[in-house]
């Protein structure tokens, strides 16, 4: 929409990850260090970690897009929580083998002779797990048994794991210890500085096709900074939002007045939508009463029941920006949900007060049955 306003040829903060405008920022350029180095070794594990929008997932799609022209065959699953041995049926799958029965053992014969085949060619595996932290203990140790096998005195295939900042926990336990021998290299991916965050918005709006002078002032970089923590998912959705604002105002230049009405705008919408969310909730609540005091909708206990339930502008645009576009593909209903864990104890908080609403609600309903059958003369 804003796009020829400015003169650009494409959006300059997508969410989608695009391996071709990839910046590389002091953290993800020792990530992706270490992701190349790895894959001269032909072994072992790659542990690349990083709390949610960091741009892990981004790393990941610019490595690929620079092996398609190598002799290494890679192929990225996004984890849930798989059990060992739907772990090994996802992995050929992946690769799209089809092994002669069902058996676990089947499934590693056809990975192994898939490798073999892959060999004579030159060629080997390349499996790159995002979102590893879902992985079951167990599971991991499927794969450190996986890399143990080899053909012609190579492992059959090598993994870079991808997670949040919960993985380094799971993988520092004592029950890791041969695991973490596995592994060749690890990097954890840090929010972006004030400066890189300027470098981030001029690299992405030139690749864009921006031509002139910066578009954001430094002050106004600098409240972007402090909004949206340096996440470069945040970034991305924030000023995605305020290119359109800008355009819709007909404005030339964004400047801290330009970012404070958009911080406003973001977060005085999505105060709206949680108090419709409450104003439903109302309507359906069982009215106080002297047996049932703590009746009378969420919105009120939240009210007496935690001081701290106070929700940031930032936490709230992150929510807003999953739904201010209307329709709910697959991507917003992700960030919406990343977001609803970013906001940790407090979004908790909503769901065991909304948990007692309905659990007042429902003793209200048999306790008001109960009276009635015992008003009930006998015949």
């Amino acid at each position: 929409m804003y796009e020829e306003f400015f003169g650009l040829s494409r959006k300059p903060f997508q969410l989608t990850p695009d391996p071709e405008i990839f910046f590389a920022s002091t953290g993800h350029q020792k990530a992706l260090s270490y992701l190349q180095y790895g894959l001269t070794q032909s072994e072992g594990f790659i542990v690349i970690t990083g709390n949610v929008g960091t741009g892990k997932t981004t790393i990941a799609n610019h490595l690929i897009s620079q092996l398609e022209e190598q002799n290494i065959v890679a192929r990225q699953l996004v984890t849930p929580n798989l059990s060992p041995d739907d772990l090994i049926v996802a992995i050929t799958k992946l690769f799209k083998l089809h092994p002669e029965g069902n058996t676990k053992a089947a499934h590693i014969a056809e990975l192994t002779d898939y490798m073999r085949r892959l060999n004579a060619l030159g060629r080997r595996m390349l499996l790159i797990i995002d979102e590893a932290q879902n992985l079951p203990v167990e599971s991991i140790e499927e794969l450190r048994m996986l890399s143990n096998i080899q053909v012609d005195g190579k492992s059959i295939i090598q993994s870079f794991l991808l997670g949040q900042s919960e993985l380094e926990g799971i993988l520092s336990a004592p029950i890791m210890e041969q695991f973490r021998q596995r592994v060749i290299a690890s990097a954890s991916l840090t929010p972006l500085s004030e400066q890189e965050l300027s470098n981030y918005i001029n690299f992405r709006m030139n690749k864009a096709g921006w031509q002139g002078e910066p578009l954001f002032s430094e002050e106004a970089v600098s409240v972007v900074h402090k909004f949206t923590d340096g996440i470069p998912r945040k970034i991305n959705t924030f000023l995605d939002r305020v290119l359109l604002f800008t355009y819709m105002e007909e404005k030339h230049a964004i400047d801290v007045e330009v970012i404070n009405d958009v911080i406003k705008e973001v977060s005085s919408e999505l105060n709206h939508q949680v108090d419709d969310g409450l104003d439903m909730m109302r309507s359906h609540q069982v009215p106080a009463t002297a047996s049932n005091p703590n009746a009378g909708g969420v919105k009120a206990q939240l009210a007496g029941g935690d001081k701290d339930f106070n929700p940031t502008d930032s936490e709230l645009a992150d929510l807003n920006s999953a739904l201010m576009d209307g329709g709910f593909n697959s991507e917003k209903i992700e960030t919406l949900l990343e977001s609803l864990l970013m906001m940790n104890r407090r979004s908790l908080l909503v769901q065991s007060q909304i948990l007692k609403e309905l659990k007042i609600q429902n003793e209200g309903k048999s306790a008001g049955g109960n009276e009635s059958n015992k008003a009930k003369p006998s015949s």
